[in-house]
């Protein structure tokens, strides 16, 4: 709450107004406008209670008699420090920065040499991004009291330009030169007081790419301000170095850090680098350089390199000897990234680095027993040839100590063994070893990996319920092993034997993420999102987990038919990016505050990666979709009340598609698949461009859906809610014939695209939804529809009847028909079927008639508008007829065509109500021990769970079936409703 006191407030005030600030921390704020009342009673002219009444009416939902409370307050100018921190606050929470940067501004005007004043207008200018004004605010703010500080906010003010700027030759040619010279000129006056004001001068030369005029200042008096980092300045320099390609003396200056430092991976990198590079240039020190310089002297030759990693080996074992550990790890993996390096390149001398066989036993029989060590060698696993893989897989399992147990099976006796074990696994599995094993064989070994993984829990009986187990990844691997065996032979047994295994090692394991992952994505596989709550909020996802995790549900849930549920994730997410903008602006002005302002850039590209994600586009477009389906037409709510208040401007496509962000972490499944099933580079581009085709498909359909509405005539009295374009652009029926031509454009594009039908690996990201779309005729049936809406509004707004027209309407309602009528009936399949004796669950079911559901929902919607379109026709057919002398006029065929057409789709909701309701598991009747879903007598080798586990499985996939059902069962119930009220 703001300061109750202040410099400017009596004790009297401030005794009057402490019930209401009580009130309103303890969120009781309906007294607090009690209280707020009885004060401003007696004291009418005491602004600050009126402005705290308008906080608590705020925060119970009373938006506009706040604002207009405030406003009211801002017309007599306030000056004092409660009520201006009290408005504040206000304008925060109503998300109007703009109108703390007015209220500032008018209390400047009234005393401009109040310092807070100006403080407070220069971080009301920081939360709205007006960058420029910030750099005159700081101005007059060093003007009036010169303190280094406000003298950097305005250079900072200026770098923001120049990082804003649409034109990049603007920002290097005036805005970075003049926050260069403002810089220098504090310099040569000696005014320079702090390491951030250092910082800031090195950020500038950085993005003026002066990286030579940056080394000088470091080496100067300037760098010694440059503390808070140890080693900042030789670190600092040694990357300008390599900014120059100054390789020599980058190379001496990282050989200098390693000494220091020996187990700094990211130094070794560009030491190499450097070396690497004065290698291919066949660069040689000078001639004249001095006997005291060969400390610093370059490596330039594998040789000196591999000298110099020797050395640093010597030191750090000599180090570790005396203090009885392990080495570091990074001179080792210095020399098999050199041995890399120089492979690439095709370097034909190698015999001194090592062989990749040596130099990977030589690093495993250090570090094996470290979770690490896979991690570590992963990128060098290449290296070994095909023909010697296999040779060293046996090599590492001959130094296990392993005890046979009563099964004949080989155990580890340590945690230390258990990870040197894993990491062979994971070696032997990411060379491909386990890809040439036969089925049998791998059956066998995922069930020595379970009962691997059970042995292992007796090391792990008193770690707390938030560690992980020191075996779970046997039992990933084992369903790793699973999924292979599911992909190339297509038994959905080995789907079900995955998640009870997965469930039954979550039991153990409460806290294993990686389990969590896998199941959420199988359970979405076989279409049951019930448990995925669950799962979902046990992996703790908070912040900006929204964004780089959000993927692996959201796709699922409405796709799913869990619409409540999807709702619920779709808020969450939405908040999330919803209070994203005010978070990083705290945090800019935070950095202003403490004078960190290097982190400025950062939360800056921060917000705009936040602000341009896929997944908040995605996100919202489906919400709306959400909405729409679900809710509107339903209870009174009209198509076009529910477009009005979502403020949609069909005309316009306002997503910024060059500056969309990938956001999502799409490397956070375990994967240790060989290099040809793991997930590229390119799948990840593949995926990215699947996300852009989905949201620009939604976003087609929700900005037609909302141009459709917009043509049913509006009752005057409703008109001043009505979308108008004032005369200017297109119109109505004008957006939507454009809007039907790019969706008509894209479903052509979209499925001629291969990238449309491209799958990744399970691990992977899951692929949208557009080719399921596409082959359900889905987005044939919308665009239709749609079109004969707007042949509709071209007949009511026609002063004649067109037969032409009237007859293209009829074969298009036709079309819908036949379409909707083959896509329900492909559908209309049992959730069990029988496949050559065996009963068979059938998981494609559910998502294909969610789409179907969904897309009829958007036709019952549509034919709303064309019922809208034609009831005044009706009327205005009916006054002819009744004025027409000698009987009655033959009415339009419109009419009897759209009536047909209404008692049609009727019986395709009917039909769609009843394949729905033959998926609700609950009505099938079904002896679940009769189904077999996961044991198969054919393979005797797969262990069977216990029937409870098995059971429990089952019901929740039943639970989730049922829900699914019964949420679409309510969505056609309401459209029905809706649909019943159509005639003419």
């Amino acid at each position: 709450m703001a300061n109750r006191g202040g410099h400017h407030v009596d004790t009297v005030t401030e005794r009057r107004l402490k019930p209401i600030y009580d009130n309103l921390d303890n969120g009781n704020y309906k007294t607090a406008i009690q209280m707020a009342d009885k004060v401003l009673k007696k004291h009418r002219v005491l602004q600050c209670a009126k402005v705290l009444k308008a906080l608590a009416l705020l925060r119970i939902g009373k938006r506009l008699e706040s604002f207009a409370l405030t406003q009211d307050v801002m017309s007599t100018k306030p000056v004092d420090e409660p009520t201006l921190q009290a408005l504040s606050i206000c304008f925060r929470e109503m998300q109007k920065p703009e109108q703390i940067v007015e209220l500032y501004t008018t209390a400047l005007k009234s005393n401009p040499n109040n310092e807070e004043f100006h403080t407070h207008l220069f971080m009301a200018l920081v939360r709205v991004g007006d960058y420029k004004r910030q750099q005159q605010v700081a101005k007059e703010l060093y003007k009036v009291f010169p303190k280094n500080p406000y003298y950097f906010w305005g250079v900072m003010s200026i770098i923001l330009q120049a990082l804003t700027a649409t034109d990049d030759k603007l920002a290097q040619m005036m805005y970075l030169p003049l926050a260069e010279k403002m810089v220098d000129r504090m310099v040569n006056e000696g005014k320079m007081e702090a390491e951030a004001e250092v910082n800031i001068y090195l950020m500038i030369l950085g993005y003026l790419k002066k990286h030579d005029k940056a080394v000088n200042v470091l080496d100067g008096t300037l760098g010694q301000f440059l503390k808070a980092e140890v080693g900042a300045c030789p670190i600092r320099k040694a990357e300008l170095y390599c900014n120059m390609s100054q390789w020599a003396e980058a190379n001496g200056a990282y050989r200098r850090l390693l000494r220091q430092r020996p187990d700094e991976w990211r130094f070794y990198q560009q030491y190499l680098k450097s070396a690497l590079a004065l290698i291919e240039s066949n660069w040689s020190p000078p001639i004249n350089q001095n006997d005291s310089d060969c400390d610093i002297q370059a490596d330039h030759t594998v040789d000196m390199v591999l000298d110099f990693i020797d050395e640093l080996a010597a030191a750090d074992a000599e180090i570790a000897s005396g203090k009885s550990h392990t080495p570091s790890r990074g001179v080792f993996l210095a020399r098999m990234e050199l041995l890399r390096i120089l492979k690439e390149r095709g370097t034909q001398d190698l015999e001194r680095t090592g062989s990749p066989t040596r130099l990977l036993k030589s690093y495993f029989d250090l570090f094996g027993d470290r979770p690490c060590c896979y991690d570590d060698i992963n990128q060098f696993l290449p290296l070994l040839a095909v023909e010697d893989r296999q040779q060293f897989v046996d090599s590492l399992l001959d130094t296990l100590a392993l005890e046979t147990g009563e099964d004949g099976i080989k155990y580890a006796t340590s945690v230390k063994q258990i990870y040197r074990h894993l990491c062979i696994l994971k070696i032997s599995r990411r060379l491909g070893l386990q890809d040439k094993l036969s089925q049998d064989v791998k059956l066998s070994l995922v069930d020595e990996l379970i009962k691997r993984s059970e042995d292992a829990l007796k090391y792990g009986k008193d770690l707390l319920n938030t560690d992980l187990q020191y075996g779970d990844e046997y039992l990933v691997m084992a369903v790793h092993l699973l999924l292979d065996i599911w992909q190339e032979s297509g038994t959905e047994r080995y789907l079900w034997r995955m998640i009870e295994i997965l469930e039954k090692g979550l039991k153990a394991s409460t806290s294993c993420h990686h389990m969590k992952l896998l199941l959420i994505r199988l359970y979405c596989l076989i279409g049951a999102f019930g448990p995925i709550p669950d799962l979902y909020d046990g992996l703790d996802i908070k912040h900006i987990q929204q964004d780089t995790l959000g993927y692996t549900v959201s796709g699922y849930v409405t796709s799913l038919g869990h619409f409540t549920s999807a709702n619920a994730l779709f808020n969450t997410t939405l908040k999330f990016f919803t209070v994203n903008h005010k978070d990083t602006t705290e945090y800019m002005i935070t950095a202003y505050k403490f004078g960190t302002f290097h982190k400025i850039p950062e939360f800056l590209t921060f917000r705009r990666r936040i602000s341009h994600s896929i997944h908040c586009a995605l996100v919202t477009v489906e919400k709306l979709l959400l909405e729409l389906l679900s809710e509107a037409e339903i209870g009174g709510n009209s198509l076009q009340d529910f477009i009005l208040d979502m403020e949609i401007s069909p005309e316009k496509d306002e997503t910024k598609w060059d500056e969309i962000t990938d956001n999502r972490d799409l490397d956070v499944m375990l994967s240790w698949a060989p290099q040809h099933r793991q997930l590229t580079d390119d799948d990840k581009a593949a995926s990215l461009q699947q996300e852009k085709s989905w949201l620009k498909l939604r976003q087609l359909v929700l900005r037609s859906l909302a141009a459709a509405s917009y043509l049913i005539p509006i009752p005057p009295q409703g008109a001043s809610n009505t979308p108008t374009n004032n005369g200017e652009g297109p119109g109505h029926e004008e957006v939507l014939g454009m809007l039907i031509e790019q969706l008509e454009r894209y479903l052509g594009e979209a499925a001629e695209d291969p990238i449309t039908h491209r799958k990744f690996p399970v691990q992977g990201p899951p692929s949208t939804r557009t080719a399921s779309y596409l082959k359900g005729d889905c987005g044939t049936i919308l665009l239709t529809t749609l079109k004969v809406v707007l042949q509709i509004h071209e007949l009511s707004t026609s002063n004649e009847e067109s037969a032409d027209l009237q007859s293209k309407i009829q074969q298009d309602f036709t079309v819908i028909i036949d379409k909707c009528t083959e896509s329900i009936r492909r559908s209309r399949r049992c959730l069990i079927r029988e496949d050559n004796e065996t009963r068979v669950f059938d998981r494609h079911i559910l998502p294909e008639l969610v789409m179907l559901v969904e897309t009829l929902g958007f036709v019952i919607l549509l034919s709303g508008v064309c019922y809208r379109l034609l009831k005044p026709m009706k009327a205005a057919a009916n006054r002819k007829s009744k004025k027409k002398k000698g009987g009655a006029t033959v009415k339009p065929p419109v009419f009897q065509h759209f009536k047909h057409y209404i008692e049609n789709v009727q019986l395709m909701a009917d039909g769609l109500t009843c394949a729905v309701q033959d998926i609700d598991p609950t009505t099938l009747s079904l002896d679940l021990g009769k189904l077999q879903l996961s044991d198969a007598p054919v393979e005797p080798k797969i262990v069977d769970d216990t029937a409870a586990g098995t059971n429990s499985i089952w019901k929740r996939v039943e639970k989730s079936y049922h829900e699914s059902s019964k949420e679409l069962l309510d969505v056609l119930k309401g459209k029905k409703e809706f649909l019943a009220m159509l005639k003419l």
